[in-house]
């Protein structure tokens, strides 16, 4: 199955315990679409280059997501008329990128042999 990545801008006014709420509910969606959860990131609460929806702050939230071909799709159908999201983005993770940490070292480490 294909990996993902969903980032999820939602109100920057929102308290810790309804943030986590917004979460739960992403997770409850996830498991109604059989995915399986890799990873769960807070990025926190940040200041938006323009304003959404009329709000100059949002927190930042990213899932990592091994799930069917289909799931951006239903991602949208999920996120789409939420009242506390701002923005949303769901990207499927090529392979050369997931182990980006293990190649990119040898990859660098090949450069300066080469230099």
């Amino acid at each position: 199955m294909p990996e993902y990545e969903v980032i999820v801008i939602y109100e920057g006014g929102l308290t810790e315990e309804a943030l986590e709420a917004q979460a739960e509910s992403f997770r409850g969606f996830l498991d109604r679409e059989r995915a399986e959860l890799l990873e769960v990131q807070k990025w926190g609460r940040r200041r938006l280059a323009y304003e959404i929806k009329k709000k100059r702050e949002g927190s930042y939230v990213l899932f990592r997501v091994k799930s069917k071909p289909t799931f951006p799709q239903a991602v949208d159908r999920h996120l789409k008329f939420a009242e506390t999201v701002l923005r949303y983005l769901a990207v499927r993770v090529e392979r050369a990128a997931r182990g980006k940490a293990a190649t990119g070292a040898a990859a660098s480490g090949a450069e300066r042999e080469g230099s």
